[in-house]
């Protein structure tokens, strides 16, 4: 299957192995480096799992100089915080403020370093919503979404929902609404490297198109954080003024918190495979196991530690980030197996590692793939996904219910994924029906 479909244009690394026995059901090209794409979460998510906890929290915390009006808000990488959880907050520190009283806001983001961009992202990756600018302080995935809508009537504009509707992001609506019959073509560009958060809408919509719905990243997270604290405030009566950055005072006292479990961020991330939440645990190692503002180097660090202590070679990979969005990131499939076998003999880890994997068929990146085959509700695996590269690694069990840990890295093909894809997926049919 391998030498006929791929070769000799396009590179694999397959290693299959038996976690009873420990022997090699099979292999190709094992050490060949390769591009692991959000493969880069499993060592993210073993690293944080084994040196954190599942029931590690990472808090983001509300602190008050009484009497003054100064208001501290403490990120250290929550990326899962909503607007609701925003709404909260501001509950809490109008409650302790006097209506009228004059508020000001500023925002603690030392937990991180100030790299809002992972190292080796493509700067074209810009403004695709999978890119998302990285910040101690984050809220709805740092994104906006944009429902847009036809008008009322032919030659008006088009109806442009914002949410959060905030004044942090500026829309410019130049689109229209056509006439019956006519096309569905919107534009929307937030130009890239724009450091303004200016969206602009163009194109038409007929009356009978659908909406179109499309989320969009925005710049410096974490004064977008504070521009949703601060209308929040104003809804309750506080009256806010300028929006800062500064360290969280010794004198200030401590108010309100929400913490999220790394259990919580670790499913999430492998689940859905957000990026955000690889790219915030990366940098809260980071910042753990050093005291500093957490960076990705740092966590890199933590994570070849992991590595080391369980015995897997490291000295030929390369961790650039903590989602698998760099193409500096390099790895192989003998070394993802390695991991995965580790992470099966570690009875404290596992256990929340494999139940957040996406599940063949079920949930996850996996809900729409290996449906009605042997390996449905069985297979749990970490899809992986770049320009030209397609990934697939987990586990799954025989037909006589061997336990197996396999890896499947594809790269250097042109045209459709699927194709490559069909490959993967056959491998895990067979693999969840064969007998050893």
């Amino acid at each position: 299957m391998i030498a006929a479909e791929l070769h000799p244009y396009t590179s694999a690394s397959i290693k299959i192995v038996s976690l009873k026995s420990g022997s090699t059901v099979y292999e190709s090209a094992p050490r060949m480096l390769m591009t692991p794409a959000s493969l880069e979460k499993l060592f993210t998510a073993a690293a944080a799992l084994s040196r954190l906890g599942a029931g590690h929290t990472i808090e983001t915390s509300v602190h008050i100089i009484p009497g003054r009006g100064q208001v501290y808000v403490k990120g250290c990488g929550d990326p899962l915080l909503t607007v609701e959880e925003i709404s909260l907050l501001a509950g809490f520190i109008a409650g302790s403020l006097k209506a009228g009283t004059p508020c000001q806001i500023i925002g603690d983001i030392g937990c991180f370093d100030d790299d809002y961009w992972g190292n080796g992202w493509a700067w074209d990756d810009d403004p695709d919503n999978e890119a998302v600018y990285i910040s101690a302080l984050s809220v709805n995935g740092n994104s906006v979404t944009l429902n847009i809508a036809p008008g009322k009537a032919p030659a008006l504009p088009l109806s442009v929902k914002l949410s959060p509707d905030t004044r942090y992001v500026a829309v410019e609506n130049r689109g229209l609404t056509g006439g019956p019959g006519g096309p569905c073509a919107i534009s929307i560009a937030r130009p890239a490297g724009d450091l303004r958060n200016n969206i602009f809408i163009g194109g038409s919509q007929a009356p009978e198109c659908p909406p179109l719905i499309k989320k969009l990243p925005v710049w410096r997270p974490e004064l977008y954080f504070l521009t949703l604290l601060a209308e929040q405030l104003s809804h309750a009566g506080i009256i806010t003024g300028s929006i800062n950055l500064g360290s969280v005072p010794d004198k200030a006292v401590h108010l309100v918190s929400i913490k999220r479990p790394v259990g919580k961020i670790v499913n999430v991330m492998l689940k859905k495979s957000d990026n955000l939440s690889g790219e915030n645990l990366l940098k809260y190692l980071g910042h753990r196991y050093t005291g500093k503002e957490g960076s990705a180097s740092d966590g890199a660090l933590v994570i070849l530690d992991y590595l080391k202590a369980n015995g897997i070679s490291f000295d030929r990979i390369c961790i650039a980030d903590g989602s698998g969005m760099s193409h500096y990131n390099l790895t192989n499939a003998e070394t993802i197996v390695q991991l995965l076998a580790a992470v099966y003999r570690d009875k404290t880890i596992y256990p929340e590692f494999v139940n957040s994997l996406p599940v063949a068929g079920q949930d996850g990146t996996l809900s729409k793939r290996l449906k009605g085959t042997p390996a449905e509700g069985k297979l749990r695996a970490k899809t992986g996904s770049l320009k030209g590269i397609s990934t697939l690694a987990g586990y799954t069990e025989t037909a006589d219910g061997e336990p197996l840990a396999f890896a499947v890295l594809i790269e250097n093909f042109t045209g459709p994924v699927a194709r490559i894809r069909d490959v993967q997926d056959r491998i895990a049919v067979l693999l969840s029906t064969i007998s050893l």
